[in-house]
């Protein structure tokens, strides 16, 4: 029964007491009549004296690790919250907040809540509606705190140390003659110091026979750039047909949930090998590109260093596999960023025979190509790259096979394959 009945009620009642001359009917007309407005004077000051703060101790995460906020609800009057609900509208998957809390006069509540960051993308915290009314529930109140924080997951990554560029299997080549101003494997020369030169350039033999400074001066090696080439077209993505979605959730939620149950996706497997294989190259001093096929087609131009690893892993975490365009028609669509110097990892579980042939064209512009093909019917899909393999095994081209349930750092860590691989019954 909420506040509208009620008066109507007491409308009534006092009506029938007029009508019969009932003193009965008279004391319970009083007596909801009084309900009826401590209930509304008890619910009007229920949300009255009360200041919330919440604090996230940062704006951005990775899958696996566990984000930490902090809530303070405080009750400035002086009038007792019996009850309060705290509701809290974040779209983080497992973030549990929302709680029930009594206030006394002037008193204060504090909690922690700790998440296990179980989904790459862009969440947001906050905002929250507080709760309360009076006993009887007549008229019951809320208000909306608006505060909302953005935060940023970033996909995974994974140890790859034992990942290496099949550079057995490529075409060698020399030097590039192309100075450098980061420290490379190769050394071209010395030459005078000039202020601000780094120290740990300085050439300390060559400062020592000649008496001044000298510093090393370095070239490109052949492999230096780097591009991974990500499949996003929807039609060959899919999703594991085990998942159980709803037990998911549950496992994560009390942090008991290994990171291997989430690649539950080839879209996943493929975000997460990219964005392990940034880290492996950008921790060796190399230059890495990525290119994107989504709804959006996106190419992060090669670059180095840390800032280089924040702007693909703030990209990896918003990608969707929604694209349109064939990764055949991506590769030659940006076949220009692509060097006979450039190294081309394809990341995809595209069945379609195409995409072999778009790879000749490459290796015809003497660009080095290595792909890694996420078997698809290991997630339940009709389809098979056994004949993709076969093909990229013909024109040599080296091939890592990632099937549903592999370690992706063991996957990874043997040669790619040169020939035709058997598929799994």
């Amino acid at each position: 029964m909420n506040g509208v009945k009620l008066l109507v009620l007491v409308f009534v009642v006092l009506v029938l007491a007029e009508l019969n001359q009932w003193d009965v009917l008279e004391k319970i007309f009083f007596v909801l009549g009084a309900l009826l407005i401590v209930s509304f004077v008890w619910s009007r000051l229920s949300l009255r004296g009360l200041v919330v703060s919440r604090e996230t101790r940062a704006d951005r995460a990775q899958v696996g690790q566990t984000l930490t906020e902090r809530i303070r609800v405080e009750n400035r009057s002086k009038i007792a919250k019996l009850w309060l609900e705290v509701a809290d509208h974040s779209d983080l998957p497992g973030h549990l907040m929302s709680r029930v809390v009594h206030l006394g006069p002037n008193d204060a509540r504090r909690w922690r809540v700790e998440t296990w960051c179980s989904r790459r993308g862009r969440f947001h915290i906050g905002p929250l509606t507080l709760r309360a009314g009076d006993p009887f529930d007549l008229f019951p109140m809320q208000r909306l705190v608006p505060h909302v924080q953005e935060l940023l997951v970033y996909p995974a990554t994974v140890d790859l140390s034992g990942f290496r560029l099949p550079v057995g299997d490529l075409a060698g080549g020399n030097s590039i003659q192309r100075r450098t101003p980061f420290v490379t494997p190769n050394a071209s020369g010395v030459r005078q110091y000039l202020p601000g030169d780094s120290y740990n350039r300085i050439a300390w033999s060559a400062t020592a026979r000649t008496g001044e400074l000298m510093v090393k001066e370095f070239e490109l090696d052949p492999t230096a750039d780097v591009w991974l080439v990500v499949d996003l077209e929807g039609r060959h993505h899919m999703r594991a047909r085990t998942i159980n979605n709803d037990a998911a959730e549950a496992y994560a939620t009390m942090h008991e949930l290994p990171l291997s149950f989430w690649l539950d996706s080839t879209e996943e497997y493929g975000v997460t090998i990219a964005a392990s294989l940034a880290r492996h190259f950008l921790d060796q001093n190399r230059t890495v590109g990525m290119v994107v096929n989504n709804s959006q087609p996106t190419v992060v131009p090669t670059d180095r260093g840390a800032r280089q690893m924040v702007k693909i892993l703030e990209l990896l975490a918003v990608v969707r596999a929604d694209g349109t365009q064939p990764v055949d028609e991506t590769l030659l669509a940006e076949g220009s960023l692509f060097s006979r110097n450039s190294t081309v990892v394809v990341i995809t579980p595209s069945t379609d025979e195409r995409w072999p042939q778009a790879i000749m064209e490459l290796i015809a512009r003497h660009a080095r190509v290595v792909s890694i093909v996420i078997e698809p019917s290991t997630f339940g899909s009709h389809d098979s790259s056994l004949m993709v393999v076969s093909d990229l095994a013909a024109i040599g081209v080296p091939t890592y096979l990632v099937k549903y349930g592999d370690d992706i750092g063991r996957a990874l860590a043997t040669q790619g394959q040169s020939m035709p691989m058997r598929r799994n019954m």
